[in-house]
Order: C-alpha cells, then sequence, then structure tokens
C-alpha cells in the first residue's frame, strides 16, 4: 500500500479483510490483556464482533482508547522505573494499523541496531573524536504540537491526525484502576509500549536527522533517542552547540548535560547501544567489545540457571542443555511475538556479532564448562550435546541463512513438536490429543522462553 495517499491507505487498512490480516500476525495466544483483563480466547468468541466495531468507529471517527495498562520496568537499582503502558486487544489491532499508516505515508525504515553499530563500525577509522547526546526523558516529553507539525506534511486528514493523537492522548493505569476514578488525558509525550510510539519517534526526529546526515565533515548516527557523533577534536564544541540548540529549540525537549559526552576515542572510549568502543588491548587498535558490566551481568544469568536447575527436583537434564543452548545459539523465528512477516533473531551472540574481541566468546565457553565441573553435573549431560559461543558466532557471520546450529522453533512439524513436548519436557499424552493443546503448550515451553533472551541485551534504550 506504500506510495497512495495516507488517507486511502488507512481506509484500506481498517476494511473488515485487512484487520484480519493485523489480528493473525499481532495477537496470539499469550498476548498480554489491558486494563479489562480480556485474553485472546475470550476475544475470538466475539472477533467477528469486534473486527466491525474497530471498522465502523474507526472511519466514522468515534473510536475511543480504553486507558492503558501500566507496567513498570525497572532497568536497574538506581534508576526510576519505567512505564509500558498496555492496551487491550481490541486497541492493539487499531494501534497495529496506525503503526502501517504512518510508516509508509513517511517511508519509515526503522533500523535493526546491528545496521546502526555496522555503519558506525565502519566509519570509525576515519574520525579521532566523538559526541553523545542523551535526552532527557525523550517519550515522556514529545511536545504534541511539534508532533501533529509534522505529522500534517504527509497525513492531512483530521480523520486520522485524530486518531493517532487519541492513541497517545490516552491515560495509563495501574490495574487496580476504578472505572470511577479520574482520568486525566496526556498532553505531552507518548506512552512507551504502544506499536506507535517508536514509529512516532522517528517522524519527530526525521528533520533532525535529514540536516545532520547530508554533513560531510561529520557522521552523524541515532537510535530512537540515542545520538552519536563521530567527528574531528577540532570541531567537537562547533557541532555539540548546534545539535543541542536544534534539540532545545526546535523540538523543545531537554538535554541531559551532565550524562552527555565527548572526547577523543582512543583516550577515552565510548558506549553506544549496548557496545563499548576502545582501543582494544588483544588488538593494540580501536575496535568494538561490551561493557565489563554487561559481561558479569551475562555470566550472573547463567550462573542462575545452574543454581536453579541444582535446586530443582522437577527439571530434567534434557530440559535444562535444551534452554542453555538457546541461551547459547540464541533463536531465529517469526512466530515468538504472533505471526510476523520477517523472522526475528533473539539472543545474545546475535546482538553481539559485530565485536572485534572474539576472546569474549572464548570465555564464556571456559565459563560454562567450569560451573558444570563446579556444580558437578558431568555425569547428569553425558550423551547431551552443549552448544558453543564461538561456534554460534562463526555460524551468524558465515552461514546465517543457513545454518541449522542455531535454534529454529518455527521448522517443526506437529507431530515434531509432540515429540519435543514428551521427550525433552516429559509432557503427559493426555495433554497433547489435539492440536491446539500442543500449540499452547509449545509456545509456553519454547517461544515463551525465547522473549526471556531479550532480558541479556537489556543494556539499550
Amino acid at each position: 500500500m506504500s506510495g497512495i495517499p495516507a488517507y486511502k491507505n488507512f481506509a484500506n487498512v481498517y476494511k473488515k479483510e485487512y484487520l484480519i490480516s493485523l489480528y493473525n500476525q499481532t495477537i496470539h495466544s499469550n498476548t498480554a490483556s489491558g486494563i479489562d483483563r480480556m485474553v485472546k480466547r475470550v476475544f475470538d468468541k466475539n472477533l467477528e464482533t469486534h473486527l466491525n466495531i474497530i471498522n465502523r468507529k474507526v472511519l466514522s471517527g468515534t473510536y475511543k482508547f480504553t486507558a492503558y495498562k501500566e507496567k513498570l520496568f525497572i532497568k536497574n537499582k538506581t534508576s526510576f522505573p519505567r512505564v509500558i503502558s498496555i492496551p487491550t486487544i481490541r486497541d492493539k489491532i487499531v494501534l497495529k494499523g496506525l503503526h502501517k499508516v504512518i510508516q509508509e505515508s513517511f517511508s519509515i525504515k526503522q533500523p535493526l541496531v546491528q545496521s546502526v553499530i555496522g555503519a558506525l563500525k565502519k566509519e570509525l577509522p576515519n574520525y579521532d573524536s566523538f559526541i553523545k547526546i542523551d535526552i532527557k526523558s525523550f517519550y515522556d516529553n514529545i511536545n504534541h504540537n511539534i508532533l501533529i507539525s509534522k505529522l500534517s506534511k504527509k497525513i492531512r486528514k483530521p480523520l486520522v491526525k485524530n486518531l493517532i493523537m487519541n492513541a497517545i492522548r490516552t491515560p495509563t493505569v495501574s490495574k487496580n484502576h476504578s472505572k470511577n476514578d479520574c482520568l486525566f488525558s496526556n498532553c505531552v509525550g507518548v506512552p512507551q509500549g504502544l506499536s506507535i510510539s517508536n514509529v512516532l519517534a522517528e517522524v519527530f526526529f526525521q528533520d533532525l536527522d535529514r540536516r545532520n546526515k547530508s554533513k560531510k565533515d561529520y557522521k552523524y548516527f541515532r537510535y530512537v533517542d540515542d545520538i552519536l557523533i563521530l567527528c574531528k577534536e577540532k570541531d567537537i564544541m562547533k557541532i555539540r552547540n548546534k545539535i543541542f540548540s536544534d534539540i532545545e529549540v526546535n523540538h523543545k525537549l531537554s538535554i541531559n548535560k551532565s550524562k552527555c559526552n565527548h572526547g577523543k576515542i582512543n583516550h577515552t572510549g565510548f558506549d553506544f547501544l549496548g557496545y563499548r568502543v576502545t582501543t582494544l588491548n588483544s588488538k593494540g587498535k580501536i575496535g568494538l567489545t561490551i561493557k565489563k558490566t554487561t559481561k558479569l551481568k551475562f555470566e550472573k544469568s547463567i550462573v542462575d540457571m545452574f543454581i536453579r536447575y541444582h535446586h530443582s527436583s522437577t527439571i530434567s537434564a534434557r530440559e535444562f542443555i535444551f534452554y542453555l543452548n538457546n541461551k547459547i545459539t540464541g533463536s531465529i523465528s517469526n512466530k515468538v511475538n504472533g505471526n510476523s512477516t520477517n523472522e526475528k533473531k533473539y539472543g545474545w551472540v546475535f546482538f553481539y556479532s559485530q565485536i572485534d574481541d572474539i576472546n569474549i566468546f572464548h570465555h564464556f565457553d571456559w565459563f560454562i564448562k567450569k560451573l558444570i565441573t563446579d556444580f558437578n553435573k558431568q555425569q547428569n549431560f553425558q550423551g547431551l550435546e552443549i552448544k558453543n559461543f564461538v561456534k554460534t558466532y562463526y555460524e551468524i557471520i558465515y552461514n546465517r541463512s543457513e545454518t541449522k546450529y542455531i535454534h529454529r522453533p518455527d521448522i517443526l512439524s506437529l507431530e515434531e513438536e509432540k515429540f519435543l513436548l514428551r521427550d525433552t519436557f516429559n509432557v503427559k499424552d493426555r495433554f497433547l490429543k489435539d492440536e491446539e493443546q500442543i500449540n499452547r503448550i509449545y509456545y509456553a515451553k519454547v517461544y515463551k522462553p525465547i522473549k526471556l533472551l531479550e532480558q541479556d541485551v537489556q543494556d539499550i534504550s
């Protein structure tokens, strides 16, 4: 639908037939319920009615979003919790439609972290200095008037703009919220956790990106609200002050100056999107590695797995190794978050596959062998294959599309899924009588834990 006017795209997206497709892509058996607590199996009983309501109310301009359910995400013990907004299932479908309309209207291709890091790595030899810019509470402080102005460049129909603004003005409430409590619309900011949040951030910063990406004397990188500049040392203050002014004056956002940083790369190095850029001792030149705290955090998560297994009377050795291997290789799937059209890569090695310091992967292979000895599990794991970080890294770099070494949960037939559940997880045959039962348990045992792999790379925004 790209290349057609926003309103025509909007009208097509909210047709009944297209809504069914959006529903199948977006909503799966483990979709989190909103404040109404409605889960998929209940929603399915009246699917036709729900989709008719969306179609009729969205196109007539009378659709109202239900208050979002609050979920607090705590990054670490020193930071304030981040509020994630969880919509109802019906609102999720509407928001997914809006995401498509906005994305195609503005020709937005949201980059992967790996693409940004890859471009950064390529440019590192050309510059000696860097500037890192930290925006204070970016999502919470997006100015609605500025956002409307930017949306109006491609989306002119009030019907479409009003639905977008209603979505971001809908309040977020705790799960103990009562219907009698007063609600106040958000007059500033974009709730985090909505499918339109990141694409609106891209719209908000498109002009800033355009102004800076065309410059010849420095290289500009942005991932959501993380901004990095590679430049020459003599140009640091000039570039820094110009971009500060653009963000503060033109975008009405505050710079967190205490968290901004600049300097020579070979003197101080810098962190960006979970990576550490510094002079590597093993190579004697500037390259990419990971922060020491990130490495320690990942080690702790592996130790925690061994402790849980060691003290469990229900987890078999085969089940433990299945999850350990999944943590080592990561997974390739398009079904973890519904039925996506694109395969997504999950896991620590996938995320850090751009590093130049391969010794880290050797270290983790040694670390797992040490834990097996420390916990005295050599006998338990006899005959079971334990995967390898170094091999995983080389498979990702040289054989990603063809590899059979990395976990691909989507490729199993129903009979193979049933065998895995029985053989690895000791699920009894009486719970595996029909396709629905198998799919539900397979999702809980196989797909749901893959989501947890993203916790290993939560150093990024």
